[in-house]
């Protein structure tokens, strides 16, 4: 009874809330993932023909997505979601067993399993639109199932243990190749292998099949680096730009990450969770394999803590293993008691009414899970035509996001360009170019890459140096002239530009493009003219375009003599 309790209780919501989350629309990161995507299986090289700082996983799985038919915004959500779903599942299928002498029923297993999928989506849907379908909820497919699979009772034979020791470090390894942040999780499954006494096999022969095991996990994210990838390229960025730029945009120290409500409680439930679960270790009511979860629960905080910056998709690993150690923690009670005597209840009313307290907290969060509270959604969002309408976009719009504008101005392009034009974006936005079916003009999608201000500010206590400064500003006179001379050997015939995008210094786009690239600025003056402007994206058409197609307010030549963007 415990897990259907679990489950049932808010089952409704958790699935009300999942119905709605699938018709949200992507966003700005989803959006950047599905172009990278789309231009490599249009045989863009990734990495050298498109700048990314992500691991090649994350784009390996959009373009898994995208064959599946994830082009379309709500099959993408569906998939994820599907995804998503059965790591959840999966987690909870392997909880049962904890301190239960008896080997589970397959359904006992079915039945935690979708307390599981239940329990663990609950949380998920705590988060946006914007939060989900982020690189550490991808990573999570991965690192789920692996630390479910060290929850399993270790197996009587040496060659189930060496592949159940392989499974677990081939799916926690992976992970490294959607960021590299995830490593704290595999050395904490580790010393949790390392310290199992009852073992068939030696301390030694794990910790061979665990190094075996991480080596199979990267083999298929290297594959696709070799094969679609340049991997000098990617290995230069990671260990260049992401430390000596990078880390320096949007940083934030550890008392401004979790200063702010949302992260603070969860990092508080986190803590609260790891030592209840440590505690009932060490007066074992728990095994010692259970340690995986409270130190999952702290390399979650690291996984935070390192990349400087407490975007709430940050927080992914460590709100799913709270909620799994909590989960656990009511399953070790339902199994304690339930072979207790019908004449001594009580210990299976406990054991019940832990499993109701738990089903309860999950329904009363979902009220805060904010498509529960996108009441329009279900009717605005219900079928293909209405999720194409102004008002469905206008939902998602917000200070630096403008999803109707980026499709008015993807139509347009689409409409006025030759089927294999390329097209250069200043801005934050290449879905544009997704959205538009053309490839960008240059490696260089993201506007930070020659804007330098975000990362010369630095944040509070993380600061560049003078040295470093110094560096910031070359690599950034670098990415500018590498993109300069490509322009020049092959001018795109459209160049746009996205006001009040993320990381530029001036709202207007195109007045800050004229600051931060100055030479490349001068050249586009002299080769473009300001065609169409779709809100805060502007359209130019190089000069000798059989389609000039200049509308007011383009109408009028532009001004050389302008130093704030007018015309």
């Amino acid at each position: 009874m415990a897990p259907l309790l679990v489950a049932l209780i808010p089952f409704f919501w958790v699935c009300d809330a999942t119905n709605r989350s699938s018709l949200a629309t992507v966003g700005r990161d989803q959006g950047i993932f599905q172009y990278v995507a789309w231009a490599v299986l249009r045989g863009d090289v990734d990495y050298r023909d498109i700048r990314d700082v992500n691991g090649p996983l994350v784009h390996l799985l959009h373009v898994v997505m995208l064959v599946l038919g994830g082009g379309d915004e709500h099959r993408f959500h569906v998939l994820e979601l599907l995804a998503t779903g059965i790591s959840f599942a999966v987690a909870g299928a392997c909880l049962p067993g904890l301190v239960s002498k008896r080997t589970p029923s397959p359904v006992t297993r079915l039945a935690w399993a979708l307390a599981g999928w239940v329990v663990l989506s609950g949380q998920y849907h705590l988060y946006t639109y914007w939060n989900q379908a982020q690189r550490e909820s991808f990573c999570d497919w991965f690192l789920l199932p692996s630390l479910a699979l060290q929850l399993l009772p270790p197996a009587r034979t040496k060659q189930r243990a060496s592949l159940r020791i392989v499974g677990i470090a081939a799916l926690s390894t992976i992970t490294w190749f959607g960021k590299p942040s995830f490593l704290p999780f595999t050395v904490a499954q580790l010393i949790v292998l390392l310290l199992e006494r009852d073992d068939v096999l030696s301390r030694s022969a794990r910790f061979g099949r665990f190094v075996l095991g991480g080596l199979l996990g990267a083999v298929v994210p290297m594959a696709y680096l070799l094969r679609y990838g340049d991997a000098a390229t990617f290995i230069r960025i990671s260990l260049l730009d992401v430390p000596q730029v990078y880390r320096f945009i949007w940083a934030k120290s550890v008392p401004e990450i979790f200063g702010e409500e949302g992260p603070l409680g969860d990092a508080t439930l986190g803590v609260a969770c790891a030592v209840l679960v440590t505690s009932l270790v060490a007066v074992r009511e728990l095994p010692k394999r259970a340690l995986v979860v409270p130190l999952g629960i702290g390399a979650g905080l690291c996984n935070v803590i390192a990349q400087h910056k407490g975007f709430g998709y940050h927080f992914h690993p460590l709100t799913a293993l709270t909620a799994l150690g909590w989960l656990m923690v009511v399953v070790m009670i339902a199994e304690r008691f339930e072979g207790a005597p019908r004449k001594r209840p009580l210990g299976r009313y406990f054991s019940l009414g832990i499993a109701t307290a738990l089903g309860l907290f999950v329904a009363s969060n979902m009220k805060n899970s904010p498509h529960t509270r996108n009441v329009w959604i279900l009717g605005g969002g219900e079928t293909a035509e209405r999720r194409a309408d102004p008002e469905y976009f206008a939902t998602f719009r917000n200070h630096d996001f403008f999803p109707w504008e980026m499709r008015q101005a993807a139509q347009y392009i689409a409409s006025h360009t030759s089927p294999d034009a390329r097209v250069q974006v200043y801005g934050m936005d290449p879905y544009l170019l997704f959205l538009a079916e053309r490839k960008s003009a240059t490696p260089y999608i993201y506007a930070y890459d020659l804007n330098a201000d975000a990362a010369l500010d630095g944040g509070w206590k993380n600061r560049p140096t003078d040295a470093q400064r110094a560096r910031i500003r070359g690599i950034r006179h670098d990415h500018e002239h590498d993109m300069l001379r490509k322009l020049k050997a092959n001018p795109p015939e459209v160049f746009v530009f996205i006001d009040r995008s993320p990381l530029i210094t001036f709202q207007d786009a195109w007045e800050d493009f004229r600051y931060a690239c100055p030479d490349s600025a001068a050249w586009v003056g002299a080769n473009y003219h300001p065609a169409r402007a779709f809100g805060e994206f502007h359209v130019w058409i190089h000069d000798g375009s059989k389609n000039p197609d200049v509308e007011a307010p383009y109408a009028t030549p532009w001004s050389e003599g302008a130093t704030d963007g007018t015309l």
